[in-house]
Parts: C-alpha cells; sequence; structure tokens
C-alpha cells in the first residue's frame, strides 16, 4: 500500500512535495490561504538548479509567463556601469535555464503539477482555507481550527518560517521561537515593462524577451548603510523594484499588527528613505505602483529535520532571507528530494533511514545558503565571520552543480569511500 502523506502548507514547497509524491503516494495538502488569490505576490528566480527538477517532471515555462535570466547587472547609486555578468545557464547546464517569474504565475503550475491527471499518480486532494493547530509527530495525526483530524503515515511540515509543524517537531511552544530578526526590510513595488522602455537610461532592462535579469545598484564599500536597491524582471510585460533600508518606524508596526507584511507604504515616504544616496532615475519607479514593506527574517537551519512521522522542509526547516536569492529553489530541491527517498515506501513502513538521508543529502547545502545569504546581506554572527567568504563564484558553482537527490546520494557515497 502506497503511504498516506499529509502535507502542511501549499505553498511552493509543499505543491512541489504534492507533485514529486503523488506519483507513488496517497497526498493530501492543508493550506491556511486560498490558493486563487494573488495577495502578496513577489517576483523570484528558479535557477537551474532547480528548474531542472520541475521541467524534468513536466513543468511548462510557458504557462508562467517567465522570462529566462541572462545577465546580471551591478551599478553604482548613479546608474554607472561596474560590471555586467552573463548569467544564461542554458550555456552551462545541459540547457537547462533560469527563470524569473512571479510566485502566483509559479503557484499556479505547481498546482498543475500536484492536482491535474495529466501527472502520473493520483491527484492530491487540496484543501485551502484551513489552519493547522497542532501536530502529534509521533503518530502522525494533524488537528485543524475548525476540530477536524487529518492523519497520515508522514505528516511534512511545509508551512513556512512561522512553522506550527516545526515547533512540533522541535518541542517548542512558540512557532516564531527560532525566528531571527535584524532590523532590516525591503520596500518591494510592481513597474510596467513601459517604464525602462522610456527612460533611454535604463534602456539594458528595457527587451526582457531577450536580455533579462537582475541589477543591484550598490553604495560605496566603504559605507555602513544597510540601504540597496535592485531592481529584476518577473515577465515579459513587469519588472519588480526592491529597496532594502533599516525597519525605523515599521519595525514598532509589524510587532503591534503581529505582521512580516504592511502594505500600502505611502510612495514619498520611500522615495525620501533613498533619494539622498540613489539616482533619481531610479528611485522615482517607486511612484508605479503599491509599495509593500516586508520584514527581513531567517532562521538557524534546524539540527534536525524530523521526528516520529513528520519531517520538515523549505522555510520550516531552513528559512533564509533573500539576499542570494534560493530560498525557493532549496524548497523544491527538498521537495524532490523527499519523493526520490520514499519511492518505494509503503504504508507501515518505518521511515527513519528515508528521513535522515533526506538531512544528510540536504542540511548542508541548506547551511550554505543561509551562510551566503547572511554574507550578502551583512548580517553574519561573529562567529560567521570567522568561517571566511563564500564569494558569488564559490557559491554559484555549487549551487548550480546540483542534479537531484539521486546524484546528491552517488557524490556522497563517492566522496565516504
Amino acid at each position: 500500500m502506497p503511504l498516506n502523506i499529509v502535507i502542511c502548507g501549499g505553498g511552493i514547497g509543499g505543491l512541489a512535495a504534492a507533485g514529486f509524491l503523488r506519483a507513488q503516494h496517497n497526498v493530501t495538502v492543508l493550506e491556511r490561504g486560498n490558493l486563487s488569490s494573488s495577495s502578496n505576490d513577489y517576483g523570484l528566480s528558479v535557477v537551474s538548479n532547480a528548474f531542472n527538477l520541475l521541467q524534468k517532471a513536466g513543468i511548462k515555462p510557458e504557462n508562467m509567463d517567465s522570462v529566462v535570466m541572462t545577465d546580471l547587472w551591478v551599478r553604482s547609486p548613479n546608474n554607472e556601469e561596474i560590471r555586467t555578468v552573463h548569467f544564461d545557464t542554458r550555456q552551462e547546464a545541459g540547457g537547462v535555464p533560469s527563470l524569473m517569474v512571479r510566485r502566483a504565475k509559479l503557484q499556479a503550475e505547481l498546482f498543475r503539477f500536484a492536482t491535474s491527471h495529466e501527472f502520473p499518480g493520483s491527484p492530491a486532494n487540496f484543501i485551502d482555507n484551513v489552519w493547522v493547530d497542532r501536530v502529534d509527530v509521533s503518530r502522525g495525526k494533524v488537528w485543524t481550527e475548525d476540530g477536524r483530524l487529518f492523519e497520515g503515515d508522514l505528516v511534512i511540515g511545509a508551512d513556512g518560517i512561522n512553522s506550527t509543524v516545526r515547533a512540533a517537531v522541535l518541542q517548542e511552544r512558540d512557532p516564531l521561537a527560532a525566528v531571527k530578526f535584524y532590523d532590516l526590510l525591503i520596500f518591494i513595488t510592481r513597474v510596467p515593462i513601459e517604464a525602462v522602455q522610456s527612460n533611454p537610461a535604463l534602456e539594458y532592462l528595457a527587451n526582457p524577451t531577450t536580455r533579462a535579469g537582475l541589477v543591484s545598484f550598490l553604495l560605496p564599500p566603504e559605507s555602513d548603510s544597510k540601504k540597496r536597491l535592485l531592481i529584476y524582471h518577473t515577465s515579459p510585460q513587469e519588472l519588480q523594484v526592491i529597496g532594502y533600508s533599516s525597519e525605523k518606524e515599521f519595525g514598532q508596526q509589524f510587532n503591534e499588527r503581529k505582521t512580516s507584511i504592511i502594505k500600502d507604504v505611502p510612495a514619498q515616504r520611500v522615495i525620501d528613505e533613498f533619494s539622498s544616496e540613489f539616482s533619481e532615475i531610479i528611485v522615482n519607479l517607486f511612484r508605479y505602483g503599491p509599495i509593500d514593506a516586508w520584514r527581513i527574517r531567517d532562521i538557524d537551519t534546524c539540527k534536525t529535520w524530523h521526528r516520529g512521522k513528520t519531517v520538515l522542509i523549505g522555510d520550516a526547516a531552513h528559512a533564509v532571507t533573500p539576499h542570494a536569492g534560493h530560498g525557493c529553489n532549496l524548497t523544491i530541491e527538498d521537495a524532490e528530494a523527499l519523493a526520490f527517498l520514499l519511492t518505494d515506501a509503503r504504508s507501515g513502513d518505518d521511515l527513519t533511514g528515508a528521513l535522515e538521508n533526506l538531512m544528510h543529502i540536504r542540511q548542508d547545502r541548506a547551511r550554505f545558503v543561509l551562510r551566503r545569504s547572511r554574507e550578502m546581506g551583512n548580517i553574519q554572527s561573529e562567529e560567521e565571520k570567522k568561517l571566511g567568504q563564500v564569494g558569488p563564484e564559490r557559491f554559484s558553482a555549487i549551487m548550480h552543480a546540483y542534479r537531484g537527490a539521486e546524484h546528491a546520494l552517488q557524490e556522497s557515497s563517492r566522496i565516504a569511500t
């Protein structure tokens, strides 16, 4: 008999796990929100190491209104070129692209992966608008706030940085106990492509169907400011602009409202934040759309990811800041790895060995991304600084070399012998 699996969380990690696992097992996904909503949508990168796994499984980039990443630009606060790095993984990763896409589009395609009859196995049962209240990790039981009980041979915690499942696995009362804050936020807005097409100074961003990617506007190295501006494509029609800064008055608002997102920040407030240090050509892009303020948080990679009949993946196990741009990629890799390791598992089996193997091939990689993310954000601890710099070249080489769980296990065995 196949495993009966309950996945807590229907975001990128939960849906990816459902898609990979449904080929062999019976899957139910519990999601507290509504998948049809584009609330809190944002742009992200699905880099070749993760997209390779999705593409092999049947995910179609043409369904996601995405663009292929080709370049990384580094520019001064006045938009002067410092360097441009050609970044087209199709030339170095077996033809696999790295994509820039909106979260809602990726999530919709992963929902198809998890629930459509086009894919092998039984479609996952997706239940939305249901909140997980508590988890019995030893017996594989999940209770929701409306009093329902769900039972499985395995419970997967894919419920994000504020994970209820993580608290149960680690035997912590407060899901926020592991979360770290850095007096850091990002202001985020969406900008139509016409905004850069009409500006000669930004012409290098004007045609994302042939040239797309991310530009970082950096203050001088001697600056101790937390401020940083980024622009990146999220579709052929749109870009995203984000600005890093300290929390200031928003810190109190985050705490009082018990939220990590504050919506509809006045454009002038954001423009005033950056205008003294960055060119108005860049800063004025914040005038184009509604602006949100997002609190920057992460957790130390969990020392254990499983207990009893329960396992953690994605942000529940290893949430990172957005600096290195690999959070969703790690999550997709986790999902594929877990499904691979459970391919031959059957109801009633002891899954401890498989879950230990998941940690064995995934934990150090998650710690590596955490280390690089904190390095890029200049939020390292003193102990982390003693480890030395990861640097962009080493980071890129290690991240893009990943080819899935089977290859990772083979490499691990080769190194061990």
